[in-house]
């Protein structure tokens, strides 16, 4: 009887574990599926979709694409999610976490050749799908506060950005290009919608917002923190420049926000869409194609879109490849030769 019993008993955990096997390597196959790009057993392709925190300009731009995508493209399906952004983006997609992201042309080129935050991780298998508009720095701070210079946040609260974003980047060349570091200043690493709370209630001086104009977080700190945006300096924007390439001086016109009464000199950099080089190619293209067929209704969602231009997409890429189903539309379309 006892040996009758220990053979059931050893019969029914050998067959628990081969389930178990079973169902988890099923699980694995699903996920590298899903991250890679690859069709279901449907026909349809899941699309992980990296943006950015959610008072940016990446999260409603990345929703926005996303429900272009799902309603125009029957055998695709994209889910946009909130992150940090630009270096968080990257590195989710070196992991096969995700299969499309937002990032700065600066963070990209870092991550392409294996330098700055991703120093001997070289990611060359990214890929482009298009240039989209220019993502502006914007150093702000309270009217009350009487800082008139970047030099001035020296010894002050500020927030240089979220960890993993290229906004926080940004913020240490800039700081660094008037001679300071991060050590300088009293550093809280958040994202814009924390950095708009810290302002309105006045624990930190000022905060650095990276994205494309008008943002909802500078609206938002101008409307409720007393908030006025810092230029840059023509000295400290030439080294910038000079020393990242990407970077350029920028303008941003007085009465893009509410009491702003002046120009204000920065420095931007172009935005990317990215994309895992073994995404399939007809994928890609009808992605490309699909997104700039419906640019208007893109551009009526989100202000920052109005700068997306057919004719720019290629352009600023700094090295990095095109995706060939994105370059294919480029073709079609006599962007490219």
């Amino acid at each position: 009887m006892r040996r009758l019993t220990f053979v059931m008993v050893f019969i029914l955990v050998l067959t628990m574990s081969l389930l178990g096997c079973s169902r988890g390597g099923s699980e694995t196959a699903s996920s590298s599926e899903k991250n890679s790009g690859k069709s279901k057993s449907n026909g349809q392709i899941e699309i992980n979709f990296g943006t950015g925190t959610t008072t940016g300009v990446y999260y409603p731009l990345g929703a926005t694409l996303a429900k272009v995508w799902n309603k125009e493209l029957s055998n695709v399906h994209v889910s946009s999610q909130s992150t940090d952004a630009s270096v968080q983006n990257l590195n989710l997609m070196m992991q096969g976490k995700i299969n499309m992201g937002l990032t700065t042309v600066g963070v990209l080129y870092e991550a392409y050749k294996g330098t700055g935050k991703f120093k001997d991780r070289p990611f060359k298998d990214v890929r482009v799908i298009a240039a989209l508009y220019p993502n502006v720095g914007q150093v702000v701070t309270s009217k009350k506060t009487g800082i008139e210079s970047v030099a001035d946040f020296k010894g002050k609260g500020f927030v240089p950005g979220a960890p993993g974003s290229s906004t926080k980047v940004l913020s240490q060349r800039i700081l660094a290009a008037y001679g300071l570091s991060f050590d300088d200043v009293k550093p809280q690493y958040v994202g814009f919608t924390e950095a708009t709370d810290l302002m309105r209630n006045k624990r930190v001086a000022g905060a650095q917002i990276m994205a494309g104009i008008p943002t909802s977080a500078i609206v938002e700190i101008m409307s409720t923190a007393n908030g006025k945006l810092v230029n840059l300096g023509d000295k400290e924007i030439k080294k910038l420049t000079d020393k990242y390439p990407w970077l350029f001086k920028y303008t941003i016109p007085a009465g893009t926000y509410d009491g702003q009464e002046s120009d204000v000199t920065t420095v931007a950099q172009g935005n990317m869409i990215v994309v895992p080089k073994d995404m399939p190619e007809d994928t890609v293209y009808k992605l490309t194609k699909a997104m700039w067929e419906h640019i208007d209704a893109i551009r009526n969602s989100v202000s920052a879109a109005k700068n997306m231009k057919l004719d720019t997409a290629t352009d600023g890429l700094s090295g990095i490849p095109l995706h060939q189903g994105a370059k294919k539309f480029y073709k079609e379309e006599g962007i490219l030769k």
